[in-house]
């Protein structure tokens, strides 16, 4: 299947960006985990070539990618109401094309979770031992990769077996939102309908969601754009290039909200990547 005239969009920055773990590079194509199947991406200029492990309506899949990738968006308006100053124009200059993703929420809620004081490669290798166990085994050509794990069968595992999959203190965090999800306790079709800070406040009842994981999920599944997930990258980039001193997370909240507006989590997203990718990401 084919997707053209795909403009101002990039799929590497999009998919190296640290939004998501289930993606990874093999020669020039993308080999992903998305909602219980293996898709192929490759990008060819203005035009994405995919590939899927099920045999599914291409009408359905591409309107699927559509949303998922953040392809509707409107990239050039978006980026130059939060194209500020030199440090952002730099970043947004060197990773043009780069988007939000709109991924599943259960996956997203769960990942997240995991992600809290640990690192892209950890991360990555809990989510693929916990697939492993607890998910169906899926295959594309010769690649091979597994289900990311439902509420359900998260819910119904013992903490140890959590354990042994690297999660560490989190485990318990893990399971408690699945038995949340599955009970209805956590209704994700309410949710998904709560504007920002009530969606924010709802996520945040849970054991193991701060208020950085809570921004993460509305971020990168509901599509609250607004939502800015501060993690020591964040609160480092503000302080050294906008506030210049030491900073609460809610003076750089306040700060960014005010300074990006409605569109402050992508911004943010344009200056994380800078600062991971550029080592002299500081200075102008």
């Amino acid at each position: 299947m084919h997707i053209q005239n795909v403009t101002d969009f990039n799929l590497k920055y999009t998919l190296e960006s640290g939004q998501s773990f289930r993606w990874n590079r093999v020669d020039d194509a993308y080999y992903g985990v998305v909602e219980g199947r293996i898709l192929k991406i490759c990008q060819q200029g203005t035009t994405l070539q995919v590939e899927s492990s099920t045999d599914e309506d291409v009408s359905t899949l591409a309107a699927y990618l559509h949303h998922y990738l953040d392809l509707g968006r409107d990239m050039p308006r978006l980026l130059a109401a939060v194209d500020n100053d030199a440090y952002i124009h730099r970043a947004i200059e060197k990773f043009w094309g780069m988007r939000i993703l709109n991924q599943a929420l259960w996956e997203t809620l769960a990942s997240f979770i995991l992600s809290q004081n640990n690192n892209v490669p950890r991360i990555r290798g809990i989510i693929r031992r916990l697939s492993e166990h607890f998910g169906e085994k899926l295959t594309l050509e010769r690649y091979v990769d597994y289900s990311f794990p439902s509420a359900h069968a998260l819910a119904a595992s013992q903490v140890d077996e959590l354990l042994a999959c690297g999660t560490g203190y989190r485990a318990s965090y893990l399971r408690d939102a699945a038995q949340a999800v599955v009970s209805g306790e956590l209704a994700f079709t309410q949710l998904k309908q709560f504007p920002y800070l009530e969606a924010k406040r709802e996520l945040m009842q849970r054991k193991g969601i701060g208020e950085k994981v809570a921004d993460c999920i509305c971020l990168f599944s509901l599509g609250h754009l607004e939502a800015l997930p501060i993690d020591v990258w964040i609160k480092r980039i503000f302080e050294t290039l906008y506030l210049r001193r030491q900073a609460t997370h809610r003076e750089i909240r306040e700060f960014a909200q005010n300074y990006f507006g409605e569109s402050v989590g992508y911004a943010q997203q344009y200056l994380f990547h800078y600062a991971h990718e550029e080592p002299n990401w500081a200075d102008v």
